[in-house]
């Protein structure tokens, strides 16, 4: 898993300069960022994929900053540093969680994206580190 992190980081830092482009002009991204990227990787672990994409949809959350950009940031790494074009159809995903709960998705496809996922989270919070963070 570290050789995948470290393979994925110059694609984290890559999304999170196209992401995250305004926030960066305009004096930071916001610190919250890097605490829910932890926090994805945590509710994934625990609580499974399907909850976790429930909770970081939602776009009444209340949460300091937006966890669907978050998330597709996440999902932007992974189709990013995909060669094999394996997740390119998430790529036009409007609500990824209804995508794939629509598709009636495999086991193994729901493990391996939960476990790209998890390597994202992990390189895009090494990442974000590497960006001026403000305090929300």
């Amino acid at each position: 898993m570290l050789r995948k992190i470290e393979h994925l980081l110059p694609v984290a830092l890559s999304v999170i300069d196209s992401v995250f482009d305004k926030e960066i002009k305009n004096g930071g991204i916001p610190s919250g960022y890097q605490s829910a990227a932890s926090g994805f990787g945590v509710t994934l672990l625990q609580m499974g994929l399907l909850p976790t994409l429930a909770i970081y949809q939602d776009e009444e959350s209340g949460a300091e900053i937006d966890r669907k950009k978050l998330l597709r940031a996440l999902v932007m790494i992974i189709i990013d540093a995909d060669k094999s074009n394996r997740w390119t159809q998430l790529k036009e995903s409007n609500s990824l969680l209804k995508d794939i709960i629509n598709k009636k998705s495999n086991h193994d496809f729901l493990n391996d994206l939960k476990e790209s996922l998890l390597q994202a989270s992990v390189a895009f919070k090494l990442a974000i580190r590497t960006y001026k963070l403000k305090q929300s």
